[in-house]
Order: structure tokens, then C-alpha cells, then sequence
């Protein structure tokens, strides 16, 4: 769950795979050319930034929106809507931007940044406070390792493990490891219904992202059935309209997850898989991309390699 790391070795790469600069010019061509946009996710914004190695991807304020700045320079940012039904062909790459989870930093961080430069983005939200749950595991896992070390992360689960990345996986392959987490500690530290208000009083778009953030593709049928409906209709009837844009959680998807997600009258589903979108894209299985905290360079050399590379087919 760490973002990608910058570096000149990357940069140098870019420019020997793409043959031309500068970057942002390369950029502008490819997604002129190719008919590809791209589609971001972030998870939380922080003002003053986490470090980098922590278990949910933080990206410093500043440094959103420097990002934020130079995508508006070399495309243009649209709704997530309008890439799933623009086909007119455009001399710019166009971006969508898109966060995760139901983080108090959606409302305190980013939509400030997003509202003052009027762009939009795209909240795929669980909705947990509006069913009395709390904070996630992997959001409790990372206060328990701040606060206590691995030694009070060994006590709540019972599992001795070594590394926060063991814990982890051993959560995300052990469902009852995450409820042991999530009973431990109440971190009543949740995006609220006057947070999800607020992004929607904004203008900001909602999408859906389970209510418990289960890995789909590990769940039988009626699990899969369950996870896809509970906990959608409460979070609808805050925002006032019906969730038709889904993203899995942890970015794992497989035919069978796509297949039930249209079942349930969903429009179209995102993975974690880095890829850009075209028009012949499966729209239950579409590609995002994770920038996190990399710079403006190096952000560019990121978005010119993805709009280049080739999608579904």
C-alpha cells in the first residue's frame, strides 16, 4: 500500500522508452494520440504529511496540490463521469481523481484544496459511522503500531508477527484478525454524515467501496452479493441519489466480482490495477493509478509511461 517511489533512474527510463521532451508535452501528445485518460486514487491528505512508510498512503497537502496544478496544465481534470461517456477524441489527456475510504482528511485537507481550485473528484466512501461501525483495521493497525509497537499489535491479535507488513497481509488473509482489531481500540475518528454532507454539498461525486473493505475475489457468492449491498442504501440516502460507480477494495477484482457488480446495478467499477482507460475498456474492470507523494517531474514521467502502456484491449 506504499506509494511508488521517485528517483532519477525512473525520469531516465521515461525518457528513453518515450524518446521526446520535455515530459509535459510528451504527456499531452500521448493522451491526444491514444484516446487514453487516466484516472487517479489517493487515500488521505494530510497538511503536514505522515512518513512515507505507513500503512494507509498519506500525500502532504502542498504536495496534492502541486499535483493537482501541474494536471491542469498538461490535460485537463473532468469528473469521473464524463471519462466513462466522452468519446469526441481531444488535443489534451484528460484526468479523473478519485479517493478512498471514509478518512476525516477527505473533508478537513482535500476538499478545501479541490474547492479552491474547482476541481472535481470522486469520494468511493463506506459509509461506516452511519451504521455505528468505526475506524477501519488497517487504520486502528497503524494507531496501535504509533502508539504501542508491534508488541501491542502481538497481544490484540494473538499472532506473534515480526514486521507491520506481516500483520498486514495476515489481516487481509484472516478476516477475524480484522475484527480483533477493530474491537480493540474506537478511534470514533471516521468521516461522519455531516462529513459525507459536505462532500456531497460540494459537488463532489460518491461511489461506493463496501462497508467492511473485505478483498471481493475471496468471498463465495452470497458473501460477494452481501458486500456489494450492505451498508449502499443508508450511504445513498445521505447523498440523496444511487451509487453507480463502485471501486474494489485493496484494487482486487477478478470476471466474477465484475460480473456480480454489474448484476447489482452498478455502472462501472474501478481495480487497483494502474492502467489508463479507453473507450473499449471493460467497465467493470477499469484501471487507477496511485501517484502518492511523487513530484511534479516525476509525476509527469509517471502519467506519460501509463498513458503509453497498453490497456484491456
Amino acid at each position: 500500500m506504499n506509494p511508488p517511489s521517485a528517483g532519477g533512474g525512473f525520469h531516465a527510463l521515461a525518457k528513453r522508452i518515450l524518446g521526446v521532451s520535455p515530459v509535459g508535452e510528451v504527456v499531452r501528445r500521448i493522451g491526444a494520440l491514444r484516446r487514453r485518460s487516466l484516472v487517479l486514487v489517493y487515500h488521505r491528505i494530510d497538511e503536514d504529511g505522515r512518513p512515507a512508510g505507513q500503512i494507509v498512503p498519506s500525500v502532504p497537502a502542498d504536495v496534492f496540490g502541486r499535483q493537482l496544478d501541474a494536471l491542469g496544465e498538461v490535460g485537463e481534470i473532468v469528473p469521473l463521469q464524463a471519462l466513462l461517456h466522452e468519446a469526441r477524441r481531444s488535443a489534451r489527456p484528460k484526468f479523473a481523481l478519485t479517493f478512498d475510504d471514509d478518512f476525516v482528511t477527505h473533508v478537513d485537507q482535500a476538499l478545501p484544496i479541490l474547492s479552491d481550485r474547482g476541481v472535481p473528484a470522486t469520494f468511493f466512501l463506506s459509509g461506516r459511522s452511519l451504521l455505528g461501525l468505526g475506524s477501519y483495521w488497517f487504520e486502528i493497525l497503524e494507531h496501535l503500531i504509533e502508539t504501542g509497537g508491534m508488541n501491542e499489535v502481538r497481544r490484540v491479535i494473538g499472532t506473534r508477527v515480526e514486521e507491520a507488513q506481516s500483520v498486514v497481509t495476515a489481516c487481509e488473509n484472516d478476516p477475524s484478525l480484522q475484527r480483533s482489531i477493530e474491537e480493540s481500540h474506537d478511534l470514533s475518528h471516521n468521516l461522519d454524515r455531516a462529513g459525507i454532507e459536505a462532500l456531497a454539498a460540494a459537488d463532489m461525486a460518491i461511489g461506493f467501496h463496501t462497508l467492511r473493505h473485505e478483498i471481493l475475489t475471496r468471498l463465495d457468492d452470497s458473501g460477494l452479493d452481501a458486500a456489494l449491498a450492505q451498508g449502499r442504501k443508508q450511504l445513498e440516502t445521505v447523498v440523496g441519489h444511487p451509487l453507480l460507480h463502485f471501486a474494489y477494495p485493496h484494487g482486487k477484482a477478478d470476471r466474477r466480482t465484475a460480473h456480480r457488480i454489474r448484476d447489482a446495478g452498478y455502472e462501472a467499477a474501478w481495480t487497483g490495477s494502474p492502467r489508463p482507460m479507453h473507450p473499449r475498456d471493460d467497465p467493470y474492470l477499469l484501471g487507477r493509478w496511485e501517484p502518492g507523494r511523487l513530484a511534479v517531474d516525476d509525476l509527469l514521467v509517471g502519467i506519460a509511461i501509463r498513458l503509453n502502456r497498453g490497456t484491456q484491449g
